[in-house]
């Protein structure tokens, strides 16, 4: 299943593609219903398992905006589960060891289940204390766990904060406080656990912090204004973004505070991306669309672009 893109915050798209083909290897469609229409809002695949390992291989955890929550099996199109959120539930996560999964919505919870048995274990949200914001005041948008600690991710959304959790506590333990974050544009490097951020604004628009202390370590600002709905890490200190206004995907050496190549001038907004190390290629949605490139040293290669 490495060899196949998660196509995370790509709204309307219900389709899993593979590094340089043409179309969809599959597609993963709900049963027909009043709410199947709605976009999927958020994936995340399951770590690969050994080859003979038929039960944990190939599993898409999913979000969508009608509140459901579902595990995919990919290759056959399996709808495995389904948890329905009485909220719109608008992305999902899961730990680094892969035993539980969160999700956070439209009400400002983050709801933590176990994976085995599907069930709410934790409701994290912010206390009834006026005097701190130990949680969200707004809709959370991106959630990621830390690489290595099961018991530790961030969130971040609407509120300008970036909140640290720990699942042993009810309440964050610490913020950041600044980026606007309205799509999938949080990351954690697995290296160095640098946090990236974008922000849906025309300032400090992708950021870096340090996970341990929440300093700031750098701004970038795009040639061109963009505001940011997507963002992951490529490599340490090299970020890939896209967005709106400026309709362009561009990688970035946070380091340096330069460009390194991007697309510029896509028809559509950006809404999603993500990076697939194995082939070096990236996957970026822009309405419609769905574009694939190879990344070669500094710039990017345009392969091709698909009509959805």
């Amino acid at each position: 299943m490495y060899n196949l893109f998660k196509l995370a915050q790509i709204f309307f798209f219900r389709e899993v593609f593979q590094p340089h083909s043409s179309g969809a290897v599959y597609e993963l469609r709900p049963s027909s219903g009043a709410l199947s229409h709605l976009p999927v809002t958020g994936v995340h695949f399951r770590k690969v398992g050994s080859a003979s390992d038929a039960v944990h291989n190939n599993i898409l955890l999913a979000s969508y905006s009608s509140g459901h929550v579902r595990h995919w099996h990919v290759t056959t199109g399996q709808c495995l589960s389904t948890i329905k959120e009485d909220r719109e539930t608008l992305a999902a996560a899961y730990s680094s060891d892969y035993q539980s999964f969160v999700t956070v919505g439209s009400d400002c919870k983050i709801h933590l289940y176990d994976e085995n048995s599907l069930q709410l274990v934790s409701t994290f949200e912010k206390s009834s204390s006026s005097s701190v914001m130990d949680g969200h005041a707004s809709r959370v948008f991106a959630i990621r766990y830390h690489p290595s600690d099961p018991t530790s991710f961030l969130s971040s959304g609407w509120d300008d904060t970036i909140q640290f959790w720990d699942t042993r506590q009810s309440y964050s333990v610490r913020r950041i406080s600044g980026p606007h974050i309205c799509g999938d544009a949080l990351d954690i490097d697995p290296n160095t656990h640098d946090i990236l951020t974008g922000s849906w604004s025309y300032s400090d628009t992708l950021q870096v912090w340090d996970f341990a202390s929440g300093k700031l370590l750098s701004t970038f600002q795009p040639t061109l204004q963009c505001k940011v709905y997507a963002a992951c890490w490529l490599r340490p200190g090299v970020a890939i973004v896209g967005g709106t206004q400026a309709h362009l995907t561009v990688v970035v050496d946070t380091k340096a505070n330069k460009e390194l190549g991007g697309m510029k001038d896509l028809e559509h907004s950006v809404y999603g991306l993500d990076y697939h190390q194995r082939s070096n290629t990236i996957a970026v949605a822009a309405g419609n669309k769905l574009y694939s490139s190879v990344v070669l040293g500094s710039t990017l290669q345009a392969l091709h672009s698909r009509d959805h």
